[in-house]
């Protein structure tokens, strides 16, 4: 027990496995490695432990190793120093206790894999018995999820998924090579790091201070905002189940979901029949295509209000105690993994993407759907009376954009029967031959935006860039033909402005937020995705009939290939 830091620590006594296992089972910490519930990408239907890299206070591996001088490495250690001295540490102690812990997380980060290769769901499926992890491994796996996860019979012969063996390996070595003190002092602070954001004020303005660097955020979030993203976070199903009951769906906003959802399938099936793949490519994709399903909000299953009560029962609130229910909530987290472990039910992988914070348009491997979130058919962001060019060019793209997904990589490594494919199968090599062309020519295009990032960021940010750009011509093809059979007209004070050039307008208004140059970076490392106001340009370069539709010329030379 206790914190070295802190001078009320008792080194011999101190234990670093129990220390490791308690702040996995009842904190939902994740020093070293993370433990969660997934889908079993090879057996459809049923959920697998997973064990992750994990342990890294900065976003990901790549803050760790740039110039000395760089001010969001300063800044992460000034954030340690400052939490530290509330905490009534000496200055210059604080300071050297944030130097440490930099250089601790930098040794995780030199062995934790990048991004790119932890994103293909075949280089990080390693399906692994507990036994043959206790043989290779000095950490005590066994024991730490048997305490996570008490009433689901976990036996030697258990069997998880490792996301990266060689990780769990490297990472053994760091563990068993650290002295007791640095251990305990990493150990704790990855502890008080999680629960800062529900510490009093002083805490949480260092807090701000960090994201006003790493992110360039100039004012932190409203109280108001704050405590319904919580709400929304660890109880969203019942948030979900209120607005339903005061607000439901109507039939016709499910049949035009459905409907853009259907002409947007149509069009990528028949833009799949080119020369540019292979036939035995093109039959994966389309049957895929084929049974790929659409998810509008939750599922209804978990919608019941006794199904509701019997989810939240363990969810234990305590009246004016925050930090307390906190602490509650994380345990109802694990309570909840522990359940999709015993009972395996049936698209639960789905509310995820249904109740996400930031609400999108998403597909879902392991799911083979598209799910969209109920949030994004209510106004006002859609309504049922809402030209179909406004539709198509806000919903409609997200839709698109998520079906482009489903046939592209990373998501075209998956099957129709929700399984990935073997890594020595021939559609694995075709399906990125595919993009290959595309893909180089943006990646030049993406480095000449200015971001200070390597080629492979380029590389994988050009991948995303490709099914962003392609759903965009998808779903304006896929308006054009819905339109076909319909009477034409103008909308009043827009008769200048034909349905395509409505179809861009509305698009363009999605793409018009302005993002500091922190967090461009960020969103390029961590999720390969432009900013915005570059991505609207490239589609302005990359799709001829949006500069077309509004009366200007299109520029040929700085085009790149067209996938399909």
């Amino acid at each position: 027990g206790g914190w070295y830091i802190l001078r009320d620590w008792n080194g011999v006594d101190f234990d670093k496995d129990t220390l490791i296992q308690k702040l996995q089972e009842r904190y939902g910490v994740s020093p070293f490695f993370k433990i969660t519930v997934e889908p079993n990408p090879i057996i459809p239907g049923q959920n697998n432990i997973r064990i992750s890299p994990s342990g890294l206070g900065l976003p990901d591996k790549e803050y760790y190793f740039r110039e000395d001088s760089d001010k969001i490495q300063q800044a992460y250690k000034e954030y340690i120093r400052d939490v530290i001295i509330y905490m009534s540490t000496a200055r210059n102690e604080a300071t050297k206790f944030g130097n440490d812990i930099f250089s601790y997380e930098k040794r995780i980060a030199e062995i934790t894999p990048d991004r790119v290769t932890m994103q293909n769901p075949i280089a990080t499926y390693n399906m692994i018995s507990l036994s043959e992890l206790r043989e290779t491994n000095l950490i005590k796996f066994y024991d730490i999820l048997l305490a996570m996860y008490k009433d689901s019979q976990i036996t030697d012969q258990t069997e998880v998924i490792v996301t990266s063996i060689d990780y769990l390996h490297q990472v053994a070595q760091i563990i068993s090579t650290t002295d007791r003190k640095t251990m305990n002092g990493y150990l704790i602070w990855t502890l008080v790091r999680e629960y800062v954001p529900f510490l009093s004020d002083k805490y949480t303005s260092v807090l701000h201070t960090f994201y006003s660097k790493l992110y360039g955020i100039e004012q932190p979030m409203e109280r108001w905002e704050y405590c319904a993203e919580l709400t929304n976070r660890f109880m969203g199903l019942a948030v979900n189940h209120y607005r339903e009951n005061h607000d439901p769906l109507t039939k016709e906003t499910t049949r035009i979901v459905n409907t853009t959802f259907d002409s947007i399938v149509a069009v990528v099936r028949n833009k799949i029949k080119t020369d540019k793949i292979t036939n035995g490519l093109y039959e994966h994709l389309n049957t895929k295509l084929s049974n790929l399903r659409l998810q509008i909000g939750v599922p209804k299953a978990y919608s019941d209000q006794k199904f509701l009560k019997t989810y939240y029962v363990k969810f234990k609130i305590i009246k004016h105690n925050f930090f307390e229910n906190m602490k509650s909530a994380m345990e109802f987290q694990k309570k909840v993994e522990e359940r999709r472990l015993t009972k395996s039910p049936p698209e639960e992988t789905i509310l995820g993407h249904a109740l996400a914070e930031t609400p999108k348009v998403v597909y879902s491997a392991p799911d083979h759907t598209v799910v969209v979130p109920r949030i994004l058919v209510r106004e006002p962001m859609f309504e049922i009376h809402f030209p179909r060019s406004i539709i198509y060019g806000r919903l409609g793209q997200e839709i698109s954009e998520a079906v482009i997904s489903s046939i592209l990589p990373y998501g075209s490594l998956w099957t129709a029967e929700k399984k990935i494919l073997s890594p020595f199968h021939r559609i694995v090599d075709d399906s990125f031959k595919s993009v290959e062309p595309t893909r180089n020519c943006l990646s030049k295009l993406i480095m000449e935006t200015g971001n200070d990032i390597s080629d492979i960021f380029a590389n994988e940010t050009a991948l995303t860039t490709i099914i962003h750009l392609l759903a965009l011509d998808v779903a304006e093809e896929a308006l054009n033909l819905s339109l076909e059979k319909s009477v034409h007209l103008h909308q009043p004070a827009l008769e200048n402005f034909e349905d395509t050039a409505l179809f861009f307008l509305s698009y363009a208004q999605t793409q018009c937020s302005e993002s500091t140059r922190q967090k461009q970076f960020y969103d390029i490392i961590t999720k390969f995705e432009m900013d915005q106001q570059s991505r609207l340009k490239l589609a302005w370069t990359q799709i001829p009939a949006f500069s077309q539709s509004l009366g200007c010329d299109f520029n040929t030379h700085v085009q790149c290939p067209n996938l399909f």
